[in-house]
């Protein structure tokens, strides 16, 4: 029978056990925790089977909230078999985050299926009514050649990019500013009429926690930089991460060259397959266009679950945790 125990040696053996897991990514590493520690968040871990050969890992983010209470956020994860995402996972992570009483949330990126989704009913996890991610996303398989995968872009995307290597240079940031980053994410937020994505100090500490995992290329135009877009790998997978233009680089497609360099670089870095993120075909039809005329397929996940103790507070608690962390968690 395989158990679960917490995971406490050294964030170098965590990654290392990690990474032998199915479905292991970037948001469950020690290198989104150093991220998140400059923002108040600690981790706590478990791992379930030997970590040679790990059936099942989880990292939560645990940040102390008013009266003793506890929230924790496991982005990413858990990890493996989900039939070993019960009651004993949560007690590992719990006994390490302490506290009177607790709220936790999950969010796997992993493919679901009917079957998938009524283990987790039966093993306590609840379906928040408030998520804080949708439910699917895009994801590309980079395994071909990358005259296959120029071959699997559809012809609108294909012509595009050609109008994108032609108009912009692309670039690796290899000293990328975050005040010139957030600067571009406001120009994004004021086209589009968004919310606040990311800012300065965020985005230095993620620059500096995630180091070779994240790959960072900007588009030029005159010696201007005028978007980038980045993505972070982690054993095998890539997630994309970061991605910023403003009306002038709509205007020369510079996405679409940043993008189809982020995906060889992806690719010749090891990784396996590439996922774009979810889009609102109705909402925001243009974003859904952009990632399925890579070829990408979209795929329903696992998604968000949660627990709380006591279970009373799991409703109000998680409705106030959906309010505070947003798109940004």
């Amino acid at each position: 029978m395989v158990t679960w125990r917490p995971f406490t040696e050294s964030q170098s053996a965590w990654d290392a056990a990690l990474g032998r897991a199915p479905g292991a990514n970037i948001f469950q590493s020690s290198a989104w925790a150093r991220h998140k520690a400059d923002f108040g968040w600690r981790a706590v871990r478990a791992l379930a089977g030997p970590a040679g050969a790990p059936a099942a890992a989880a990292q939560a983010l645990v940040k102390n909230l008013p009266a003793g209470g506890r929230l924790l956020w496991a982005r990413g994860g858990p990890v493996g078999d989900a039939a070993l995402w019960n009651g004993q996972l949560r007690a590992a992570l719990l006994a390490q985050a302490g506290g009177a009483f607790l709220y936790m949330r999950t969010c796997s990126y992993r493919p679901t299926d009917a079957a998938t989704q009524a283990r987790l009913d039966c093993a306590g996890w609840a379906r928040p009514r408030k998520p804080l991610d949708r439910p699917s996303t895009y994801l590309l398989d980079l395994a071909a050649e990358p005259s296959q995968l120029l071959q699997s872009l559809s012809s609108n995307w294909r012509h595009n990019l050609k109008r994108g290597q032609a108009r912009a240079k692309i670039e690796d940031w290899k000293d990328p500013d975050p005040a010139e980053m957030e600067r571009l994410y406001r120009s994004l937020e004021a086209y589009k009429g968004l919310a606040p994505q990311h800012r300065a100090d965020s985005l230095r500490s993620l620059i500096a926690a995630l180091g070779p995992a994240l790959i960072l290329k900007r588009a030029v135009v005159d010696g201007r930089t005028i978007a980038f877009r980045a993505c972070a790998l982690f054993a095998g997978s890539c997630v994309d991460l970061l991605a910023a233009a403003g009306l002038e680089a709509r205007k020369v497609y510079a996405s679409y060259a940043l993008l189809w360099e982020l995906l060889l670089q992806a690719r010749q870095s090891g990784a396996k397959q590439y996922d774009l993120g979810g889009a609102d075909s109705d909402a925001a039809p243009g974003v859904a266009d952009f990632k399925k005329g890579t070829g990408a397929h979209a795929i329903e996940m696992i998604g968000e679950r949660d627990f709380a103790l006591p279970a009373i507070l799991r409703r109000p608690a998680g409705a106030l945790i959906a309010w505070k962390l947003g798109k940004a968690g």
